[in-house]
């Protein structure tokens, strides 16, 4: 079933009308309002609990209305309530023995329904994790043990990749290898259980999703966060978790063969087929209001299949990144954008002000980068009463300095393919017939990967964190690791990792279209002789 797109009225309020402005280009399905799914949704509200059986859905007040005339967009039926900021559901700890984390999860399909900003909703047929999307956060304390027993009610195969976790090979959620062999790890089938075990070894925000079939089954709502988190680390009033990810706007299918999202991930502009509704923990631009003088740390994940998130403060004032991919940084930086593509997190420190801080997501385009358009809103936070402004915490940096570049290198990676077709290549081989590059687990290995293509590629290494040694020949200014990279157009960066482990590692593209028409190829890490 496509989604279905239902008319409210439309006198909207300035954030919702900025938003307005980004999504004009919406077709409404008068009269098919979905009233099923919205039944089946509730709502986590700001520090609430679970609305319902699904966890899915807007809250209150942010849905359609009945008054207005929905083709000049004016009315008297009130302003359309921005929703508040939902938090994704916990994923409650099944074993109360210290140092270890026991989790279910159950992929299975799920109704939601979404407020468009604009009066309107789409109710999405899709997937979700114990009926929520994004599923359940898991929180986990650095050297904890972590199980996740994963059921599939689904009717076709799927797994868990643990993105930016260093976990076992058997637990990487991986199932084809190279040469199109034996599968690596058995899917889950449809009625089958699995259970992922692995520990973690250092503070970070990860994140949980399919690595079967994984364009569509992200797409269709499969993705949850895993925090780590060191009792060390400097204490925040609210630590938020916010699940990024964009709504198609011409719908989502369920089949027995997947998940069909009409051309999602194809290209294109700002808001057109490539991004859609930016979505916060299911909701669009939601807002969050908390007492003056509290300090947030916000943690920001791209779960989207294609869509790059170019965020900023809609008054240009600088954001204080504390983490990004592997945890706290080197040292603290202040940018006024930054650019999450997909796959890729980020972590703020917030102190909430007089001024509201209002994010938002500037025009940007996998063909290039910045391009023509409105900003669209992605959240707004509010302080509550007259307390003063709390001071910036002081987090434990290191400092240290980039490593240096030897010169030397092991393995060299081509970023190929062609806006005219799903031709995604690596070395100018498609996955899964690809030459598999070779490592010795514990050993630093050098990597450098340029993108030829013309459009930007979100490089991904599994089982292994990597530090940038340099982008176009320039070294960062300070020491940078990460999982996920964004290479521009032409742009070549060069790499060094140390594996932990043996195993056939993926590496690929994140922009899941391109990495599932080709774009990936295995990096194998064996014992040294």
């Amino acid at each position: 079933m496509r989604a279905l797109l239902g008319m409210g009225h439309a006198h909207i309020g300035l954030w919702a009308l900025i938003l307005a402005g980004c999504t004009g280009r919406v077709e409404y399905a008068k009269g098919e309002a979905g009233a099923e799914g919205a039944e089946e949704g509730g709502a986590v509200a700001e520090g609430g609990a679970e609305g319902s059986a699904d966890g899915g859905g807007s809250t209150d007040g942010a849905g359609s209305g009945a008054d207005g005339d929905p083709s000049d967009g004016g009315g008297d039926g009130g302003a359309v309530e921005t929703p508040a900021l939902r938090r994704p559901p916990e994923a409650p700890d099944l074993d109360p023995a210290p140092g270890v984390v026991e989790v279910e999860l159950v992929a299975a399909h799920q109704t939601r329904t979404v407020a468009d900003g604009r009066g309107g909703e789409i109710v999405v047929e899709g997937y979700a994790y114990n009926g929520s999307s994004p599923g359940p956060t898991i929180r986990a304390q650095v050297g904890d043990t972590v199980r996740v027993r994963l059921r599939n009610e689904l009717e076709v195969p799927t797994t868990i990749h643990w993105h930016g976790l260093d976990v076992p090979f058997e637990m990487d959620g991986v199932v084809h290898g190279p040469g199109g062999g034996a599968p690596m790890a058995g899917a889950v089938e449809p009625g089958a259980t699995f259970t992922y075990s692995f520990t973690v070894d250092r503070p970070l925000t990860a994140w949980y999703h399919p690595h079967f079939d994984s364009a569509r089954q992200v797409d269709a709502g499969l993705y949850g966060a895993l925090v780590v988190v060191d009792p060390s680390e400097p204490a925040v009033e609210q630590d938020l978790v916010l699940v990024l990810d964009d709504l198609p706007l011409d719908g989502i299918v369920v089949d027995e063969g997947g998940v069909d999202t009409g051309g999602h991930g194809t290209g294109g502009g700002h808001s057109g087929p490539s991004e859609g509704l930016w979505l916060v923990n299911g909701d669009v631009a939601p807002r969050l209001e908390v007492p003056a003088g509290l300090r947030l740390r916000l943690r920001l994940i791209n779960v989207s299949n294609s869509g790059m998130l170019w965020i900023g403060a809609d008054d240009e004032a600088p954001l204080r990144v504390i983490a990004r991919d592997q945890g706290l940084l080197s040292a603290i930086e202040a940018p006024t954008r930054e650019l999450l593509a997909p796959g890729d997190r980020v972590e703020l420190e917030v102190e909430p002000s007089a001024s509201p801080l209002r994010l938002i997501d500037h025009p940007y385009v996998i063909e290039g980068g910045e391009a023509t358009g409105a900003a669209a809103p992605v959240l707004e936070i509010l302080a509550r009463g007259a307390g003063v402004p709390a001071d910036p915490l002081r987090w434990p940096t290191s400092g240290a300095a980039p490593t240096t570049d030897p010169g030397s290198t092991d393995v060299r990676w081509l970023l190929q393919g062609s806006l005219s077709g799903d031709d995604w290549r690596i070395n100018g081989e498609v996955f899964p017939e690809v030459t598999v590059a070779e490592a010795v687990v514990d050993q630093p290995v050098v990597i450098e990967v340029q993108n030829l293509s013309p459009t930007t590629h979100p490089f991904h290494l599994h089982g292994m964190a990597f530090e940038v040694l340099s982008i176009d020949g320039a070294a960062p200014a300070a020491r940078q690791v990460e999982d996920t990279l964004n290479l521009g157009l032409y742009q070549r960066a060069r790499l060094r990792a140390v594996p932990p482990a043996v195993g056939d590692w993926m590496a690929h593209c994140h922009i899941l279209p391109h990495a599932d028409g080709g774009m990936m190829t295995v990096l194998r890490v064996e014992e040294a002789e």
